[in-house]
């Protein structure tokens, strides 16, 4: 708790001022608060939950006239879609600096200070909107109520014709995982309560939260998957999509999925990269099981909620978006254009015009990893083809190959994020998009048919001159500038980031780890290979040795024979014979010429 240390003057400076500053009109305190404490502090605990998705659910659930209950911390931008909205709401926060905070900074809103056992169950709401979960409803003073007691305390809060929106953290999601965090609870003051992995109150699926709340008097309508993350989901997955194989939309549920986690944690060290496991779930229709979390919409009365098949969101700002079959719909809109190092933020994804199709990059990983150099020719022909045809002022010039489904018609753009200000040349977006592919081969260590020592250039140029096109240092260099973009526009690098990043592409080579998840997994795999190329090396140059060494000694031994000829009469009658018959020749070759002049 050496943090908790570090913290404590500033907190009890906050506190301090908050015990001289009068308190505010809207502030009720329960019993249970904790003093000295936040959970707005990322060094104390997750951060509040936020993200477009929510604000879109949140704001469809609240209504003018309707008492709100906001269960536990969230971001505040939350708070005021519900004020805005009409509602009377009351958010319970069981650090007395945060619910100071937030009582000024929220006069409309009734904020209460305590712990959940603290809540009057007289009391019953017509929304109660639990979506940082329930870990955070204790509190350190006083009683504490197992998981399951705080699901069933939520679902009382609801009144008749009530709702409630929770979300609960899933203890197997692949979040947990591949989390790789040494002595994760010495190092946060949230420590004081561990969560239980052997809790018997705590619900461990979805359906055992299902039966919970169901015990409790409520009907659930709504049971989404929640990616990548409980605390900012920017992919919720219905339950029609849910181990849906068959489903038209499960290869760009597969992209959608990859960009979230790709997005969510870039830079950040895990046990393995995300995306392989979440992948191998999707194929085997088990993402429910290893989704972060599940977000429920139930309800006391008998009015079902109608739910999405795939919504998609920001992590930051206001733009989301719903999936349904072949049609999409904005369903937060952005607040303004968005434009950053030259390129735009889509504000209209596409509608995906096909029923059936195969990501073109996973085919490309099968074929590599297969060695079907025939079909991997089809198939990246294919794309250039495709891709020569498009307009590249919009989203195919910077799409990956992720990006493209490839259809009975012929490839299709699925939606992307940005698209260019301007057109991109069309070897640029080329060599770009297979640059791409080579390095995701190389460093998360994908088979292909190639020398495991190729560098991410060598394999560009092997897979262009597949299509018969070569490549020059210039466009290489355009590739990864323009790569560089647009990481810089989606993560607002600065232009030292940006240099760094460029130098950190460039030199990708055999034994490079995964340039944008630092996984354990993957970093053992690069490690085995940069010693696998060293001990080839090392092996090269001990034969290299031995070949010299062979010749020394032979020449040595040439040498002594020599040697030993020429102290001897019959080598010295040798010698002279020798040279003897080299003048004979010289001057034959001289009175033959003299004579043809002649």
């Amino acid at each position: 708790m050496s943090d908790a240390a570090a913290l404590i003057p500033a907190q009890g400076s906050d506190y301090a001022a908050a015990l001289t500053t009068p308190p505010a009109d809207n502030l009720r305190r329960l019993g249970g608060e904790m003093f000295n404490w936040t959970d707005r502090d990322p060094r104390r605990g997750p951060q509040p939950p936020r993200g477009a998705l929510l604000r879109h659910l949140i704001r469809g659930l609240a209504a003018p006239g309707r008492a709100v209950l906001v269960a536990g911390p969230v971001a505040d931008d939350l708070v005021t879609v519900l004020v805005d909205g009409g509602a009377t709401v009351t958010w319970l926060l069981r650090s007395l600096v945060d619910a100071e905070e937030s009582a000024r900074a929220h006069p409309q809103v009734t904020v209460l200070a305590g712990a959940a056992v603290k809540l009057d169950p007289a009391e019953t709401f017509d929304l109660v909107v639990a979506v940082d979960g329930i870990d955070r409803l204790n509190s350190a003073e006083g009683e504490q109520m197992d998981a399951g007691q705080l699901v069933d305390r939520l679902a009382a809060a609801v009144r008749a014709d009530g709702t409630l929106l929770l979300m609960h953290d899933n203890r197997l999601g692949v979040h947990h995982t591949v989390r790789l965090e040494p002595g994760g609870r010495e190092a946060q003051d949230a420590a004081w309560y561990p969560v239980d992995d052997h809790d018997i109150h705590r619900p461990a699926s979805r359906d055992q939260l299902v039966t919970r709340l169901t015990d409790a008097g409520l009907t659930v309508d709504v049971a989404y998957a929640a990616f990548p993350e409980p605390g900012v989901p920017t992919v919720l997955v219905g339950p029609g999509l849910l181990g849906n194989v068959s489903s038209p939309l499960r290869p760009r549920l597969g992209t959608v999925l990859s960009h979230a986690f790709a997005l969510a944690y870039r830079g950040r060290p895990v046990l393995s990269d995300p995306r392989v496991l979440v992948t191998r779930a999707l194929r085997a229709g088990a993402e429910e099981t290893i989704a972060p979390a599940w977000l429920l919409i139930a309800r006391a009365g008998a009015n079902p909620s109608e739910a999405g098949e795939l919504l998609v969101g920001d992590a930051r700002g206001t733009f989301a978006y719903e999936v349904r079959g072949a049609a999409t719909t904005v369903l937060e809109p952005l607040e303004s254009p968005i434009e950053r190092d030259g390129l735009r933020r889509v504000a209209e994804p596409l509608a995906l015009a096909a029923e059936s199709g195969y990501p073109l990059e996973e085919r490309l990983l099968h074929l590599c990893a297969t060695a079907d150099l025939r079909r991997l020719r089809v198939e990246l022909g294919q794309y250039e083809s495709w891709l020569s045809a498009q307009p590249l002022d919009g989203p195919a010039a910077i799409a990956d190959l992720a990006d493209v489904l490839v259809t009975p018609d012929g490839p299709v753009l699925l939606p992307t994020r940005w698209q260019p200000t301007e057109p991109v040349e069309y070897e640029t977006a080329l060599v770009r998009a297979l640059w791409a592919f080579a390095v995701q081969l190389i460093t998360s260590a994908r088979p292909h048919p190639w020398p495991i020592t190729s560098s991410a250039v060598e394999l560009t140029a092997t897979l262009l001159g597949m299509v018969g096109r070569g490549v020059t240092d210039e466009q290489l260099r355009a590739a990864v500038d323009l790569h560089v973009r647009i990481e810089a526009a989606e993560f607002e690098l600065t232009l030292a980031e940006q240099d760094a990043r460029r130098l950190q592409l460039l030199a990708v080579t055999a034994g490079t780890a995964s340039v944008d998840i630092p996984g354990f997994r993957e970093l053992t795999e690069a490690l085995w290979r940069q010693r696998y190329e060293a001990s080839h090396l090392l092996a090269m140059m001990e034969w290299t040795e031995q070949i010299i060494q062979s010749r020394d000694n032979t020449l040595s031994k040439l040498d002594l024979e020599i040697q030993f000829y020429r102290r001897r009469l019959a080598g010295k009658a040798l010698i002279a014979g020798r040279q003897a018959y080299r003048l004979a020749t010289r001057d034959g070759k001289k009175a033959i010429k003299r004579l043809l002049r002649r």
